[in-house]
């Protein structure tokens, strides 16, 4: 079926999808290993981060130092909160003032030292090079109240640097990518399928051409108007080889043809001559191959027949009254046998599209096989559904797994001592198929075998 496998527009879309992640996935590693490499970057980020937070806080009406990280973290993280003016400041707010500046005696030429703005590392209290030691002093103005606010950090040991570059990769990569993958993911889609529409036509007349060589019309070659070059030649060389399997086709069906109308002339006459024999053992066995072989010529010559009757005559045909015909007709020979030939299907009719005459041909093998296969006494049941199937089930030897599927091989046979062509149940699946359906053998619970013939609802 077509739907079986995904088209290539959404295979496309599929592998834009997963590129697109590989791609936002790359790009937050970078930023990830950016950061984190950078450690001044990452540190003033930090701090500047922790500064909004103490400004909001301040903003709030709240006290930043009666949070809980400056006494977990007393060798970590500094506060100062500073009154201006700049000169001889106020400290309203101090917390481990042992990693900031300290600050000039009130009146003295270095009053204004540690209350510099900016971002630098820094040092011990004794004034020596701190390592990893990071020092923040900004002036922010709160309502009418003018603010000096020191931050100092000796390593991150609570990890605030996750939240700065959680948001940092969120506002450079998952938001901008919302915004330019869905976009070019359309773009891109809008570009592939109008480029792929070409292609989209000849898969279309392809499938077209399967449902017609299906129903037994000529292969028609597929157009090539308006294809690029690289799908153009593609279609040409699909269309020699159509054409020239079509005169491979016609031939065989017609050599076939001919073939069997030449032996029916010569057969008759044959079967004749051999009527006027004396009774003799080997006289009925000659009579019985020389039926045989008028079978076989009759159902070649059906065989070559099929597809030229379905191609000229269709019509709504009734399965459940073709398949009643089938059964009255073979009654007589269900009686001489002493089988039981039981028939059941809807009061209303199953309709299909197609023609009769193929039609009563397909049912009548299969119900004439399991007749065959069925010994005196046994039933045979023919059954018509809702979903234009007719079943056919048996109470004889059924047929072995391994032969399931060649019983449908044109002349084979899986038991050359029992009459049969090898014919018949090919015969049987060209029809079905021709009427967009199938044919399969199942076992049948109990015993025998169970032949399902599927036809194609009437649209």
């Amino acid at each position: 079926m077509r739907d079986a496998a995904p088209s290539l527009t959404r295979l496309l879309a599929m592998r834009l999808a997963v590129t697109s992640a590989i791609v936002c996935a790359a790009l937050l590693v970078i930023f990830f290993a950016k950061y984190k490499l950078d450690t001044p970057a990452l540190r003033r980020a930090t701090l500047e981060s922790d500064l909004h937070e103490v400004t909001d806080a301040l903003a709030r009406g709240e006290d930043p130092g009666a949070w809980r990280v400056w006494s977990r973290y007393p060798d970590a993280y500094g506060l100062r909160i500073l009154m201006a003016p700049r000169a001889n400041p106020t400290v309203l707010v101090e917390r481990n003032p042992a990693l900031l500046p300290p600050l000039a005696p009130p009146g003295s030429a270095g009053a204004a030292t540690g209350v510099s703005e900016g971002f630098s590392e820094a040092g011990t209290a004794r004034g020596e090079p701190g390592g990893d030691r990071w020092l923040l002093t900004d002036h922010v103005d709160i309502g009418k109240r003018s603010l000096w606010i020191q931050l100092a950090m000796v390593g991150d040991p609570d990890r605030h640097w996750l939240d700065v570059i959680g948001d940092e990769m969120t506002d450079h990569v998952l938001v901008p990518m919302a915004f330019i993958v869905p976009a070019l993911a359309i773009s891109l889609l809008l570009t592939t399928t109008r480029a792929l529409r070409p292609l989209q036509r000849i898969a279309d007349s392809a499938e077209a051409l399967g449902r017609s060589v299906r129903a037994g019309a000529p292969l028609v070659p597929l157009p090539t108007e308006r294809l690029p070059r690289e799908f153009a030649s593609v279609v040409a060389a699909l269309n020699a080889m159509l054409e020239s399997l079509e005169r491979s086709l016609q031939q065989q069906k017609a050599f076939t043809s001919n073939v069997a109308h030449e032996l029916r002339t010569p057969l008759a006459a044959v079967l004749l001559e051999a009527s006027a024999l004396p009774p003799d053992a080997a006289v009925e066995r000659m009579k019985a191959d020389l039926d045989s072989l008028g079978s076989l010529v009759n159902e070649l010559l059906r065989f070559a027949q099929a597809e030229d009757a379905m191609a000229q005559s269709r019509e709504e045909v009734d399965l459940a009254d073709a398949s009643r015909t089938i059964c009255e007709e073979l009654a007589p020979a269900a009686v001489t046998r002493s089988l039981t030939l039981a028939f059941s299907a809807p009061a209303s009719p199953v309709c299909v599209h197609g023609n009769r005459a193929l039609i009563d041909i397909a049912i009548r093998n299969v119900v004439d096989n399991a007749m065959k296969a069925s010994a005196p006494g046994q039933e045979v049941e023919v059954a018509v559904d809702r979903d234009c199937d007719v079943v056919v089930e048996d109470r004889g030897p059924g047929v072995p797994d391994t032969h399931k599927a060649r019983i449908f091989e044109r002349f084979f046979r899986a038991d050359r001592t029992r009459a049969g062509t090898g014919v018949g149940l090919p015969l049987v699946r060209r029809i079905a198929q021709l009427h967009g359906g199938d044919v399969r053998v199942e076992d049948r619970p109990g015993g025998g075998a169970r032949f399902v013939l599927s036809f194609a609802p009437h649209a």
